[in-house]
């Protein structure tokens, strides 16, 4: 083969190409009596290299890369199973056993090697051997004689089976490839387990929403229900005892002024009567029993309030909308809650401001509006009370103020899309604002009060599904907003944006674009 004047490599030990030498051509000294008496000096060196290589298993040759003249010696042969006259003693002969993939890359290496790229000759290749197997061997050479213009003249090498090492860094790799992929394998599997598992709880915690709400409805449809049933019972009597309470209190009056004429035109009266009046305070009962009629006649028009709030509040929808007076709505559930917002021995009256607006009949479920109020109010009503708690001195209030403002002005920016003012008819809506000056919530917790079973009041107390239902209520059946607005230490604002005309929670869907 053509070899190039080296690029970087300087001449050890320049020779001339006559006066080189080179092994035996094929002298096989292992077949002979090595003792150091029957041997020469240069064969004691050289049988001393034998014997070092056939130790080491190391094979040797060594290539004259003018003449291409090359000796193998017998290790190197029999590494690949050949005798010493079964392999011709030159390069080609070389190439002919190397395997036809790894050719190129051996011509390429010694190219870069020759050229100074690369300060020694080694590769890793296959050869064919006797039995007609291919064996790895490595091969490691270096040219180490140059003529008097600094081109390569003979380059001494060995070869070394590495068959094994190779066949167990194979196997190694196999069995690493094979753990990496068993390893993706088991991690894709747990990523998939995991994603499931995630989708499984997060489908569990909307089912078990959705069985919490759906209980919660059917619970206040069953109460709601129950409470109208029960107040159309209690209004019958009460209503009877309170028709009756007027001309009782007119008997009363009669039969107290017969009694009085009696003690005028008859002053001494005979000794039972004067025995049962001296243990009849006459003039208190007169007195007293006219109040206790007329306290009565008060106590029956409270009930019948009662009754009515009550009626107000579980009016039954029957899943259709109604126009109604939203005030009307307030001042039953203020009534319902009157016995939490009187004052009480360890706490003060909680005072309710109201500052209604002229609001024309919004047509609405009336009995979930309702259920949002009365969610509300009861937030509120506890924060008061919590905030009491601690403040003796602090003055509860709650106010309540709605207004009609015009279409284009939104008073809640909580980025929720409006549907087509077209669609809903009048172009005004209603803000409802209700304010407590409790304490306050926290940033990071006000951003989670809308949740599903989200709270902060004691276990058993709330399942956190008041304020997730009302959003609900405003938001998907009345096309609404609610936000809410809330500074610590000075109080909370809930806002109610709803517009006077919504079309059927139905009909929204049908024309929605998802």
């Amino acid at each position: 083969m053509h070899i190039q004047e080296p690029a970087t490599h300087e001449s050890e030990a320049p020779h001339s190409v006559q006066d080189s030498q080179s092994f035996p051509e094929a002298k096989d000294l292992s077949q002979k009596d090595l003792s150091p008496e029957n041997l020469d000096t240069c064969q004691c060196s050289q049988a001393a290299l034998q014997m070092a290589l056939i130790v080491s298993g190391l094979g040797l040759w060594d290539w004259n890369l003018i003449t291409d003249k090359t000796y193998y010696d017998p290790q190197w042969k029999s590494i690949l199973g050949y005798k010493v006259d079964e392999i011709d003693n030159n390069y080609k002969s070389f190439e002919q056993l190397v395997h036809p993939q790894d050719l190129p890359r051996i011509r390429q290496v010694l190219h870069d090697y020759l050229q100074g790229c690369i300060p020694v000759f080694e590769v890793e290749l296959r050869m064919l051997t006797k039995s007609g197997e291919w064996k790895w061997i490595l091969t490691c050479g270096k040219v180490f004689q140059w003529d008097k213009f600094g081109k390569p003249v003979r380059m001494v090498g060995t070869h070394k089976d590495i068959n094994q090492d190779k066949a167990i860094a194979t196997q190694q790799s196999q069995l690493f490839e094979q753990l990496q992929t068993e390893i993706a394998q088991r991690q894709f599997s747990e990523d998939q387990v995991r994603e499931k598992s995630q989708q499984l709880e997060t489908t569990l915690e909307e089912l078990k929403y959705t069985q919490k709400q759906l209980l919660h409805n059917q619970k206040m449809a069953n109460l709601g229900q129950l409470v109208a049933d029960m107040a159309n019972e209690i209004n019958n009597p009460v209503s009877s005892i309170s028709g009756n309470l007027h001309p009782a209190s007119q008997y009363a009056e009669d039969l107290i002024r017969i009694i009085e004429l009696y003690q005028y035109y008859y002053p001494t009266p005979t000794p039972v009567i004067a025995l049962h009046l001296q243990h009849l305070d006459l003039g208190f009962v007169k007195t007293d029993f006219l109040k206790l009629l007329w306290s009565m006649r008060a106590g029956s028009e409270r009930v019948k309030e009662i009754v009515f709030a009550l009626q107000n509040f579980s009016t039954s929808d029957e899943g259709q909308m109604k126009k109604v007076d939203l005030h009307e709505g307030f001042d039953s559930v203020l009534r319902i809650l009157q016995h939490r917002l009187k004052e009480k021995p360890d706490r003060a009256e909680i005072k309710v401001i109201k500052t209604f607006g002229e609001l024309p009949l919004i047509e609405c479920y009336p009995g979930e509006l309702n259920q949002v109020f009365m969610n509300i109010l009861t937030n509120a009503i506890d924060a008061l009370e919590e905030r009491m708690k601690h403040d003796y001195s602090f003055t509860p209030k709650i106010l309540i103020h709605t207004e009609v403002v015009s279409s284009h002005l939104s008073l809640v920016n909580n980025h929720e899309p409006w549907v087509n003012d077209k669609l809903l008819g009048k172009k005004h809506k209603v803000i409802i604002r209700i304010f407590d000056n409790g304490k306050g919530i926290l940033p990071h917790i006000q951003r989670h009060i809308f949740e599903p079973f989200f709270t902060t009041k004691p276990v058993g107390k709330s399942q956190g599904l008041g304020l997730s239902i009302s959003r609900q209520i405003i938001v998907e059946k009345h096309q609404g907003k609610l936000k809410c607005n809330s500074q610590l230490g000075q109080g909370t604002e809930l806002v109610i944006e709803m517009n006077t005309t919504v079309r059927h929670y139905a009909a929204i869907r049908k024309h929605a674009s998802f």
